[in-house]
This record gives structure tokens, sequence and C-alpha cells, in this order.
């Protein structure tokens, strides 16, 4: 009897754990895939990344022996691959949207150069590819600030 309950509790425990390791391993999986196309692309153009991450639907990486961050889009790769020289940026900082009591709808990492700024954006409410929470993308953002600011 006790034998049995102990196969049947196993096996239930299984059932539920089952698609939850699968997803858990096909996320890492995927993840991995992402960073070494970011890693190829910046290899393409002469940059070296030695800190990289994916956010929600950003990837975004670091080269910090040229003081280069590079970062693009899931959706279309190498089409929104961009080059950002740390060396002429002026000012980093997290910008976030947030209408009157509600949730943040933008959180977005803003580069200001004297010729451009450039915006990398982590939450877009509108955006459904995006599967991670704001305030997770606000605390990375604020992350990715830190780093980048050490840079300038």
């Amino acid at each position: 009897m006790e034998t049995s309950s102990t196969l049947i509790g196993l096996f239930i425990l299984l059932l539920f754990m089952g698609p939850i390791l699968f997803v858990i391993i096909k996320s890492s999986t995927t993840e991995k895939r992402l960073k070494k196309s970011l890693q190829r692309l910046s290899t393409q153009n002469g940059v070296s990344i030695n800190t990289s991450e994916v956010i929600g639907n950003t990837l975004i990486g670091l080269d910090e022996n040229v003081h280069k961050l590079v970062f693009s889009y899931k959706n279309k790769l190498a089409d929104t691959f961009k080059t950002v020289d740390l060396n002429t940026v002026k000012e980093c900082r997290v910008a976030t949207f947030k209408e009157r009591k509600q949730p943040l709808s933008r959180v977005a990492l803003e580069l200001k150069s004297p010729s451009a700024t450039d915006e990398i954006v982590f939450y877009q409410e509108q955006d459904d590819s995006i599967v991670t929470d704001a305030e997770v993308c606000l605390n990375r953002a604020n992350y990715w600030e830190k780093i980048i600011k050490q840079q300038l």
C-alpha cells in the first residue's frame, strides 16, 4: 500500500512538474540562442560583448573595453541592431511613462549625445510579445543605467 501511494505521488508530481521544466529549458535555450546571435552581429560590427542580457523583447550588450553598447529587438534582430559609442554619450537616464493611478505603461533607457538620442525600449504596454512584468523591466533598466554611467 505504501509503495503504490509513493509511486502515485511521484507520478502526479512529474505530471505537474514536466510542463514547467519544459518551459524553463525552452526559454533558457531561446535566450542562449538570442545572445549568441547578438554576439555574432556585434563581432561583425567590431564589438566584443562582455556583458549581455535579454529583457522582454530587448537584447542589450556592452563592450567595456571600447565603451560601446549594442542593442536590438527579438522580432527583428538584424534589422534593429544598433551600436552606440558611449564615449559620445553625455547623459543616460531611465524614462518611464505612467498615467495617473495606472501601472507603468512604458520603460525605456535614453542615451543622449550631441548628435542624436537613442532610446532602448524595455517595456511597452501595447507590445503583446513582451511577457516580462513592467517592474522587472524597470529594475533591469535601472541596472543598465548604472552600468552605462560607469562607462561614461
